[in-house]
């Protein structure tokens, strides 16, 4: 389940408990048990706000925006994993990433990247989710 889903669940949950808190005769005024379920919804409530609107960190486009360079292929794999991606190790040429069943892009074998342009491309698709490979074109 992702942060957002829980969040709503959450916002659901204060208001269902909100509204089975409230008391129709108005009998009832400031119990302990209703004054701690009405503790109990607004902190349900500011959490599941909280969950909402956070957004999940992009850790390559920080990268990107800050201008650092990453030359060490373990550091891009760190950075792809905390990500989301799946990694596939294994292949002559490197490491695949994927994003489901799509091949992003390959980070490769060796320990230090030689380049800027090659992490800068590697970054670039870590950030986008964008395939760097090129889309054949299938002819009828």
């Amino acid at each position: 389940m992702k942060r957002r889903d829980i969040g709503l669940f959450l916002i659901l949950a204060g208001i269902v408990l909100s509204v089975a808190n409230v008391s129709i005769t108005g009998a009832v005024i400031g119990t302990p048990q209703s004054n701690s379920l009405s503790l109990v919804v607004v902190i349900l409530f500011v959490i599941g706000l909280v969950l909402m609107s956070r957004r999940d960190k992009n850790y390559a486009q920080e990268i990107l925006d800050q201008r650092l360079y990453v030359d060490d292929t373990r550091e891009l794999k760190k950075i792809a994993r905390k990500m989301g991606y799946s990694l596939m190790e294994g292949y002559k040429e490197g490491t695949r990433v994927y994003n489901g069943n799509e091949v992003l892009t390959v980070i490769p074998n060796h320990r230090k990247i030689e380049g800027k342009k090659t992490v800068k491309s590697i970054l670039e698709v870590l950030a986008t989710g964008g395939s760097s490979f090129r889309k054949r074109l299938v002819r009828a």
